[in-house]
């Protein structure tokens, strides 16, 4: 066919033009794949934490050590917490606090760790190795004044960072300068809590977390979770507390998902944009080389043209050429991007503990092949409008 011998009259143009289409399928085919794996691991991670109702301030996502404002706070959160456990549908009623804090062994630099502060004998901590923390007396129902236990979990990647292990003593606190005044044993390891994190997590007491990082003031926490006895309850549960405590925002596990989506909206969309233009471009670069290998062979065009070919069966075979590029960069671009995703499953897991962020299914490599023939249809409709327009005869005067 003379659409695939046209192919190889120009090796590179024809290779470049592929790798166009090849990367612009690659980066549609990973960001739908990511948009998915990040919907499925959010929702996973909210089943698997078997909560059902998320209090918090103004919204904020759980990476709170980005928002310092006493807004992004609920105070009283013992009385609070109290009171709605008070309520014979809920099960479970936990305060939760984060804050970046700095950590470091006897010697070492300080590093900045995600600070997490909760009840530790609670249904969110399960420890991998060592012990569970002690319970800590240090809140007594009014005051701060209790016995300080000094007593830490790490996740594997705060260990990892901090050059820890079970039994080891690390210095912790919100400043650098208050770090090196307060000593905490590390007693256990516990990753269940580490995927509302990228970063390495130092797991305290709730009431001794509020203590050094200052929200003891106003008894403040970032959030309260709740888990219902029954989750069908979930919405009428909401509503209520809704209305008893207008002040904050109380949320289902679906509603705190998408605030977590449209908090970071602006990353989601600079992310969708790079995909637009990579689409643009690719299909720019097959219509632009298109168009310059017609004009380089306008009369061999003519020639075919006053022999009897007909102007559908010359676009036909010139037309037939983006087409055949689109289609084999778009193959190329959805085979390339399973070993691309698999790689970036393996450095994300390793950074962050998340298993399987991109996942890669049938519909999302339909998507990236349909959209390869998008591509190639575009670029022989620019053909026949372009083969329209050359006239045999102008053509064959000039030879």
């Amino acid at each position: 066919m003379l659409a695939i011998k046209n192919l190889f009259r120009n090796k590179l143009r024809t290779l470049l033009n592929i790798i166009g289409v090849m990367l612009a399928i690659i980066s549609l085919v990973i960001l739908a794949s990511l948009g998915s794996g990040l919907l499925d691991t959010g929702e996973q991670v909210l089943k698997d934490s078997s909560m059902h109702l998320w209090m918090k301030g103004r919204p904020v996502d759980l990476k709170t050590q980005y928002i310092q404002s006493s807004q992004a706070r609920i105070s009283d959160v013992h009385q609070i917490s109290t009171q709605i456990l008070a309520d014979p549908r809920v099960n479970v009623s936990t305060p939760l606090l984060t804050e970046i804090v700095y950590a470091h062994k006897e010697g070492e630099d300080p590093k900045a760790v995600f600070g997490l502060g909760v009840d530790t004998g609670g249904p969110l901590v399960t420890i991998s190795s060592g012990a569970p923390i002690s319970t800590s007396t240090l809140y007594n129902g009014s005051t701060y004044d209790g016995p300080f236990i000094s007593e830490v979990l790490v996740d594997s990647r705060a260990a990892h960072l901090l050059s820890v292990e079970v039994g080891d003593t690390i210095f912790a606190g919100k400043t650098i300068s208050d770090a090196r005044n307060r000593q905490f044993k590390v007693v256990g390891i516990s990753d269940s809590l580490s995927t509302f994190s990228l970063n390495a997590m130092v797991i305290f007491p709730f009431p001794e977390f509020q203590l050094i990082t200052g929200n003891h003031y106003h008894d403040s926490a970032s959030m309260i979770i709740v888990r219902l006895n029954d989750v069908n309850t979930a919405e009428q549960v909401k509503n209520d507390l809704q209305e008893q405590y207008p002040e904050y925002q109380v949320s289902t596990n679906r509603e705190f998902l998408n605030n977590i989506i449209k908090q970071n909206g602006f990353f989601i969309v600079s992310a969708f944009s790079i995909v637009i233009l990579a689409i643009v471009m690719g299909t720019s670069l097959i219509i632009l080389t298109m168009l310059l290998s017609l004009n380089e062979r306008k009369k061999e065009i003519g020639i075919l043209q006053v022999v009897g070919f007909s102007r559908l069966s010359i676009a036909r075979n010139f037309g037939f050429e983006g087409l055949f590029i689109s289609i084999i960069g778009g193959i190329s671009g959805i085979l390339l991007s399973v070993p691309i995703a698999e790689i970036i499953n393996q450095v994300v897991k390793r950074i962050t503990g998340l298993d399987e962020l991109l996942v890669l299914d049938t519909k999302i490599m339909l998507l990236g092949f349909s959209m390869a023939v998008i591509i190639g249809l575009l670029s022989t409709l620019a053909t026949i409008w372009r083969l329209s327009t050359i006239k045999p005869m102008e053509q064959i005067r000039s030879v």
